[in-house]
């Protein structure tokens, strides 16, 4: 399998003197291919006159530093240990050079094996645009008041304790995700906006992301924004096997079989003997009733069903027994840019044979077969 993906974007000031929003991506150096790809964006506060500064720290520490952190560790965790870290160093600096401050939001995606992870704080957004239907992954973090739209209620370098939102899910091959400042987003209409991320030319099933970008960022433009316009697009072209973090996330959501008796079948397997039941788990000899072929079915006993460690374990034998029957595919990765200065299911049963092609259950049930 290849994880290709397509990436594009343009920043520009439009009718203000300066541009306080700042965008990067960044890909992962050979041998770090199974950490993915991020991108974040960020439009500095104008109060306090070091705006620019904060989102071009925000951004750059949080993209460069997420490749520094352990490839065990939960994409979330990564993004908030860095996040945590960059807020503690923004607001000290603040307290010590008030009342010059350095605010700003800040939006970011990683994209690691089939699924995404999101952080926000503030009123840029990010759009994931999937089969036709366009929906928004973030809540703007501002006073809810039309007079006071623009007055955030965090943002990084504000406080010392920072709250940001997190949020994961599944990747798709065609998805499209779209991170906007509110220069785009606040004066672009929805119906507008979804036609222009779905217009494509003929032939194509989509734009291309550098199109896109530039397209929402003209438009808003166009209209008559007050403020510095960013768009950053990233478009879902392939995907890789599923990373561990992929089994773990999807196993705390899959129901564990009732305790399995002779006679009894499981996707397609049938129980011929209970080999072995330590409490924790069971172990079983099913018959695939078709070739009539053996084979072993390990799941949880009914008693640790609720255990999300015993799940975690058991998902990881069945990610590793993948992994050994199967070559790692080839990455691609596919960036254009614009104007952006200074930067840049659920879990699966295994069923198999020592040395035969891995036999995949249906995706019903949490638990491995080998």
């Amino acid at each position: 399998m290849t994880f290709e993906i397509d990436i594009g974007f343009t920043s520009l000031a439009g009718r203000k003197d300066v541009n306080e929003d700042f965008c990067a991506a960044m890909l992962p150096e050979p041998g770090q291919e199974d950490m993915g790809a991020i991108v974040a964006i960020a439009d500095g506060v104008s109060t306090g006159g070091m705006g620019k500064e904060a989102a071009q720290t925000t951004v750059t520490s949080l993209v460069r530093d997420y490749y520094g952190t352990p490839e065990t560790w939960d994409t979330t965790v990564a993004l908030d240990r860095i996040i945590g870290a960059q807020n503690a160093w923004l607001a000290g600096l603040n307290r010590r050079r008030h009342p010059a401050l350095g605010l700003t939001t800040l939006t970011a995606v990683v994209l690691r094996g089939q699924s995404y992870a999101l952080a926000h704080v503030g009123d840029t957004r990010a759009y994931l645009l999937r089969d036709g239907q366009l929906t928004q992954l973030t809540h703007d973090h501002v006073v809810d008041h039309p007079d006071f739209r623009h007055q955030l209620l965090r943002s990084v370098g504000a406080e010392d304790r920072l709250v940001v939102d997190y949020s994961q899910g599944d990747l798709q091959v065609g998805d499209v995700f779209i991170l906007l400042s509110d220069g785009v987003h606040g004066v672009l209409p929805l119906k507008k906006f979804k036609a222009m991320v779905a217009a494509a030319p003929d032939g194509q099933a989509v734009a291309d992301a550098q199109r896109i970008s530039q397209h929402l960022v003209d438009a808003a433009l166009a209209v008559g924004t007050q403020d510095n316009a960013t768009a950053l697009v990233v478009r879902v072209l392939g995907l890789l096997e599923a990373s561990l973090q992929d089994e773990n996330r999807l196993a705390l959501a899959l129901p564990v079989p009732a305790r399995l008796k002779l006679g009894d079948t499981l996707d397609g397997l049938t129980v011929t003997a209970t080999v072995a039941d330590n409490g924790i788990n069971v172990l079983h000899q099913m018959r695939d009733l078709q070739t009539q072929r053996l084979y072993a079915l390990k799941t949880l006993h009914p008693s640790r069903a609720h255990d999300p460690e015993e799940r975690a374990m058991l998902a990881h034998e069945a990610w590793l027994a993948k992994r050994m029957q199967s070559s790692r595919g080839r990455i691609t990765w596919s960036i254009s840019t614009t104007v952006c200065p200074t930067a840049r299911s659920r879990v699966r049963s295994i069923c198999c044979t020592t040395g035969m092609p891995v036999k995949p259950c249906n995706s019903n049930w949490t638990g491995s077969a080998n």
